[in-house]
């Protein structure tokens, strides 16, 4: 009976900021997104759970897993499993990687920005976040299908095999070599996407 008590009083301690945030957010937005993420794009950047409530590395996570998905979306939300899985594996190659930040947003939000905070169009890892387009997701069964791979994948990298063998960089087969695919090794195609290490 006490291990039941206790287990309900967590569930209702870590829960509580969660609602707090929700009904703040915008009813529609948040009915259409999975419950993981209506708060994560909400929330002030100043924002602080209050201490012994919600611990600060799950904010963080989540806030990782939203970045993953929306580079998984941007970049092939049309490709197939495979090639949303491959965009996953290449932005966690980078992350792996001493070359690269070490974070899921920082790879991701990795380029040239103005002094304002925005990206230099064409001037960025990723050119879905520098390309003068708005960056959000549509509401919709592939954004929901994006964001469960996602968190599927944040949770699982380290034991899923890499489809990518390694890669770190890829472009679409539809557009001529960029400069940097002469200085890689060339590893598989998948979809549209063409992958390098």
């Amino acid at each position: 009976m006490k291990f039941l008590i206790a287990f309900v009083m967590a569930v209702v301690v870590i829960t509580y900021p969660v609602k707090i945030v929700i009904q703040q957010a915008d009813l529609n937005a948040a009915r259409d997104m999975p419950s993981v993420f209506r708060h994560i794009e909400q929330l002030p950047e100043t924002f602080q759970p209050p201490m012994g409530i919600v611990s600060p590395s799950i904010l963080e996570e989540e806030k990782q897993i939203a970045c993953l998905a929306k580079n998984i979306y941007f970049e092939a939300a049309v490709e197939s499993t495979a090639g949303k899985l491959a965009v996953a594996h290449v932005t966690h190659n980078r992350v792996s990687s001493e070359h690269f930040p070490n974070s899921y947003c920082d790879v991701i939000f990795e380029g040239i920005h103005y002094k304002s905070g925005f990206p230099v169009r064409d001037r960025c890892q990723f050119s879905w976040y520098c390309d003068g387009r708005h960056d959000s997701p549509y509401p919709g069964p592939t954004w929901s299908r994006v964001q469960d791979l996602a968190s599927y994948y944040y949770a699982n990298a380290n034991d899923l095999r890499d489809i990518t063998d390694g890669a770190t960089h890829y472009h679409a087969d539809y557009i001529d070599d960029p400069r940097w695919a002469k200085y890689k090794k060339k590893t598989v195609k998948i979809d549209t996407h063409i992958f390098y290490r």
